[in-house]
């Protein structure tokens, strides 16, 4: 007997998940919901383990009559995991490039801000002294 059985979505056909309906968030095989959208991935190729799918053997056994699931095999499954990782990884490369590109163009706006602001207030015809009190002109402190 396999250790697994692979499936695989097809577009316009939501399959749940079947130990997803005793949780309060439905799975779906090869499929996302984003609010009221159905998103499809039928490139996903889903691992099912021998004792999931003999607990549910006749609702995903109905599914692949029906054409809801196409049967796949763990070569399939290999290639999808392989993919699936490589994308993943161009993913965060990508993700850590434009980070770091953002990070070097806000410190490029910072260095370019505080070269242009006077380091000394006083010394710019401020009405504040160099201790950073605020008085108004003509008038002294008092003590």
């Amino acid at each position: 007997m396999p250790e697994f059985h692979y499936v695989s979505s097809v577009k316009g056909h939501l399959v749940t998940r079947f130990p997803s309906l005793q949780s309060s968030v439905a799975q779906y095989i090869g499929a996302t919901r984003k609010g009221k959208t159905v998103v499809w991935d039928p490139t996903e190729v889903v691992a099912i383990s021998e004792q999931e799918w003999q607990k549910y053997r006749r609702e995903y056994r109905r599914c692949l009559a029906d054409k809801s699931l196409i049967e796949r095999t763990k070569e399939h499954f290999d290639k999808y995991v392989e993919d699936k990782t490589a994308r993943d990884k161009e993913a965060l490369e990508a993700a850590k490039a434009k980070a770091e590109a953002e990070a070097t163009a806000e410190a490029d706006t910072t260095s370019k801000t505080e070269a242009n602001e006077p380091t000394n207030p006083a010394s710019e015809g401020s009405t504040q002294p160099a201790d950073g009190t605020s008085q108004p002109k003509g008038k002294r402190a008092t003590r």
